[in-house]
């Protein structure tokens, strides 16, 4: 037997008017258009099993049933279960003197089977070495009953080992001689062309033969070239460790450094990663560029521990890169099936179905369909070789050599050709194209986003995308600060988010100088990871040492002054319960017992809260019950008590159980002052009562343990909270402190302070009030944003009217802080710094350049309001007015003994005309009425 497509007819001869015809035209003419036939299937569709063609077996092994289905030879054959056509179809076939067949079928049974031991087809994939044909059987279909077997045919009972034998479609071809007569017809004919469709079982060992796994894979080089299921699954789900950092392991520039090495100086990682390239790039004929890939990879992840580099963590980066890349390549290595020219000796006149019972989801010893390239839509093996371009690109581009930070907007989500190009590449036009496929197969591969530019299209858009509505881009690139000062990076960043109006937070940190913030930072957020940048929303840290920038890291969302970088101090105190575990124990458990006929078992554990308040303010009025399942006891023990607690008073004290004390835990601000008492009336009405205070625990009125509560800090000391404080409160002379650090800034800034009652701006306003009328004098709105002066008198009276409305007995209430100490800043000189911040000639700009330097300020004055009262406070009434207010005042139930206050309160001068800002004669100077260093035009 000779395969159709070995050589193939490439013309015809046309035919004329009674012109007498040899059998050679007929042929030539039937050849051309068959061999047209064949080669359409096999490249315009392709070969292997298209669809169905699925083998089954019973439990006994009587049956091997093949499903209906399509499948292609190498060869061009298209293959498909037939049977003999019902009485109909057999007339048909009469009438019109040809053999027909049905293949309208959903399976078909085979239940016998008998050596196949003459093939007429002389097929020569069944033959071994010495030309002999190979041990195999065939299956044959079920009879109707009475029908005779055939010679050698034996029941599948018979078959020693028959599920782990292989079944295989084998279309039989041969040209039978000519006869005189057929059943059909008796005339005179040539040869009659036979295909028979028959259904062959083999043991592996030939199996492996016919298939070419062994001895000559040349057999079926098809089959052998994607049959990459087992490596496949060898394949290891690599993943780049996260770099978590805490307050001790980023306490050092070098503990920094280490905490990135850990994670990329991992030799048994790099081989691991080297191995599984190894698999992908080998099986498809890539060996030179894994020699490439290989020596890179060992020359820039095998680091010295006592010489880590500076780009340290843009390594992590590139290796993260590295395994965005690989899960790509592994993704598509068991997806490429596509052959522009399958060989035709592969499998011309048969098809491997797999084993006979094979319960996993991939099938081995199955010809899979190998598509042709024009149903690749999804160009997968060009994709893989792309992929392959730029691992071998970023390895052999990387490099770290800018030196000025960089705003470039990418993505969080998605594939890494989908995400901007990073800055620690040398992008040129390769590894631009090798960066996102579906990029480059559009030809626009240089409209990535990227640091560098110069190989980028030559349109703003591309080169400066920051200033453009780019809505699919969620995350900000950060690079190129290595070699930047401090100043001229948070300058750069400040600048563009007011620029490009970007949505992110940044702070600059030193490792040693910021310890305390650092501290409380990790503590309270633990989402901090290196991503070269920060998500749009988020926050990013830049970490120094001095004045050298060692790395960054983003955390989602943005942090609350309370969330770390300027809150409280926190103690937390463990003390006895007022309910022990046994007690506990069995009240839960009693849920789970015979219940007594005799009294009412409870089903809740029931806490009565008589008092609560904090800093004498109540937190309750009336006497609080609190209701628990036990069956919730049962499974979460005190935690669920701790928590309904939390979630009853979320401004009150934080309540924790520790399970490995078996204790309660208190965590209050550090100065505070509570009282909290409860009883438990689960069992009875008059059991004792607990008052639990800063000092300890009582037991109706008396020490309940004599175990000392044990108390520790939970966050650190806040040092720019406390100069507010001291800068607000403390009438002592503030000329020296501790360590004399500010002995002439302090100076300055009284001389500064008393200044501003001379300068242009400034010198209409009272700027040492004494009563309420002085605030008559001084504006509280920005002057682009209003025609008329709101006056700071009439905001703080409004606001007292609102907290008067609220509860009448508030009577006394007073301003203090900065609007009494002369240190205010109202909005129009917030205006004026703005525009003139770099003139460090005026004294307005000095002022305000200093009151940011020691007392952390540098916005517009919030207001200070004290209630004066010894009342208890229902602070869940000021919850409207402190959301309000929140930018702009901070208001206090109570007012501290000392200290400078003025009374808010209407008098005398609400009927006066007010004092309005009056024209200023002398021009004042702005950057925009500027030239050189500040000269008037």
């Amino acid at each position: 037997m000779a395969t159709k497509l070995t050589t193939i007819t490439g013309q015809y001869h046309s035919y004329v008017a009674d012109q007498v015809l040899t059998h050679y035209q007929l042929n030539e003419t039937i050849d051309y258009f068959d061999d047209q036939n064949r080669l359409n299937r096999i490249s315009l569709t392709g070969t292997g099993i298209v669809c169905g063609l699925q083998v089954s077996t019973n439990a006994g092994y009587t049956t091997v049933s093949i499903t209906q289905g399509t499948g292609i030879t190498t060869d061009g054959d298209l293959i498909k279960l037939s049977k003999k056509p019902d009485s109909a179809g057999q007339a048909l076939a009469t009438a019109i003197k040809q053999k027909l067949s049905s293949i309208d079928l959903q399976k078909i049974d085979y239940k016998s089977y008998k050596p196949f031991d003459t093939d007429k087809g002389n097929y020569p994939a069944f033959k071994n070495n010495s030309n002999a044909l190979l041990p195999i059987w065939e299956l044959l279909p079920e009879k109707t009953p009475g029908t005779a077997p055939e010679t050698g045919e034996l029941p599948l009972t018979n078959f020693v080992n028959l599920k782990n034998h292989v079944v295989l479609l084998y279309l039989e071809s041969y040209t039978k001689d000519a006869a005189l007569c057929d059943e059909v017809d008796c005339s005179n004919k040539g040869g009659e062309e036979i295909f028979n469709l028959r259904v062959l079982v083999v043991n592996q060992a030939t199996a492996n033969i016919i298939i070419g796994k062994s001895p000559s894979p040349e057999r079926d080089p098809l089959y052998n070239k994607y049959d990459v299921f087992q490596k496949y699954s060898a394949l290891e789900e690599l993943g780049v460790k996260k770099v978590i950092p805490t307050f001790n392991s980023t306490s050092t520039a070098t503990k920094i450094k280490q905490l990135f090495n850990a994670v990329v100086n991992d030799s048994s990682f790099r081989t691991d990663l080297i191995t599984n390239l190894t698999t992908l790039l080998s099986s498809f004929g890539f060996t030179a560029q894994l020699t490439t890939i290989t020596a890179r990879i060992n020359a820039l992840f095998t680091i010295d521990p006592n010489n880590i580099p500076a780009d340290i963590h843009y390594r992590y980066d590139l290796l993260k890169d590295i395994i965005a890349t690989y899960k790509e390549l592994k993704d598509l290595f068991i997806q490429i099936k596509s052959e522009c020219n399958p060989p035709i000796n592969s499998f011309p006149k048969h098809l491997f179905l797999g084993f006979v019972e094979d319960n996993n989801r991939f099938k081995d010893y199955r010809h899979q369909f190998y598509k042709a390239s024009v149903l690749d839509q999804n160009k997968t093996f060009s994709n893989f070789e792309s992929l392959v371009r730029r691992l071998k690109g970023i390895l052999e581009n990387y490099q770290v050599t800018a030196n000025s930070i960089k705003i470039t907007p990418s993505k969080t989500m998605g594939k890494l050709g989908s995400k901007s190009v990073p800055y620690y590449y040398n992008v040129d036009d390769n590894l631009l194209h090798a960066w996102d496929y579906e990029k480059s197969s559009l030809y626009i591969h240089k409209t990535n986003f990227s640091y560098h530019t110069t190989n980028l299209a030559n349109e703003d858009y591309i080169k400066a995308p920051l200033g453009y509505c780019i809505d699919d881009y969620d995350f900000y690139r950060i690079e190129g600060y290595l070699n930047d000062s401090v100043d001229d990076v948070k300058t750069f960043l400040n600048t563009k988010k007011i620029e490009y109006g970007l949505d992110f937070d940044f702070y600059i940190l030193d490792v040693v100088e910021n310890a305390a913030d650092l501290k409380i930072l990790f503590n309270t957020n633990y989402s901090f990871e290196h991503k070269a940048g920060v998500k749009k929303g988020g926050t990013l840290l830049l970490l120094k040492s001095g004045t050298t920038f060692i790395t960054d890291f983003s955390i989602e969302g943005k942090i609350s002054p309370d969330n770390g970088l300027g809150c409280c101090t926190i103690m937390g105190c463990l003390y006895p319960w007022i309910s022990s575990l046994r007690y506990i124990n069995n009240l839960s458990r009693s849920t789970r017992g015979t219940q007594s006929r005799r009294i009412e078992m409870p089903t809740h554990y029931k806490l009565s809260i008589k008092k609560y308040s904090i800093n004498g303010v109540n937190l309750i009025t009336n006497r609080v019950l609190v209701n628990i399942p036990l069956d919730q006891i049962l499974s979460r023990r005190l935690h669920v008590v701790m928590e309904t607690l939390n979630n009853l008073f979320p401004t009150g004290l934080l309540f924790d159980f520790i399970e490995e004390e078996k204790k309660l835990r208190i965590m209050r601000l550090e100065k505070d002052v509570f009282e909290f008492e409860v009883q438990d009336i689960t069992l009875s009405n008059s059991a004792p009562t607990y008052t639990f205070t800063e000092n300890g625990v009582t037991k109706n009125g008396k020490l309940f343990s004599t175990n000392k509560i044990s108390c520790a800090i939970v966050n650190s000391h806040k040092a720019n909270i406390y100069k507010k404080i001291h800068a607000n409160y403390d009438p002592i002379n503030k000329d020296d402190d501790d360590f004399g650090r500010f002995n002439d800034d302090w100076s300055k800034f009284e001389y500064l302070r008393g200044r501003l009652r001379y300068h242009q701006l400034t010198r209409e306003w009272k700027r040492f009030p004494k009563t309420l009328e002085d605030f008559y004098t001084i504006p509280m709105n920005y002057e682009s944003q209003a025609t008329e002066d709101t006056i700071v008198a009439d905001d703080l009276l409004s606001i007292a009217t609102q907290i008067r409305n609220i509860n009448k007995n508030y009577t006394d209430i007073y301003i203090g802080g900065d609007w009494v100490n002369g240190n205010w800043v109202n909005p129009t000189m917030q205006d004026y710094y703005e525009r003139n911040y770099t003139n460090t000639d005026d004294e307005l700009i000095l002022f305000m350049n200093l009151r940011k330097k020691i007392h952390n300020e540098q916005n517009v004055s919030k207001y200070m309001i004290h209630i004066d009262t010894t009342r208890a406070v229902k602070t869940e009434e000021f919850d409207e007015l402190l959301s309000r207010y929140e930018k702009r005042a901070e208001i206090y139930f109570y007012k501290p003994t000392t200290g400078n206050f003025i009374k808010i309160e209407e008098n005398r001068m609400r009927n006066l005309k007010r004092v309005t800002k009056p024209v200023v004669t002398k021009p004042i100077v702005t950057k925009k009425d500027t030239k050189g260093k500040g000269d008037p035009k």
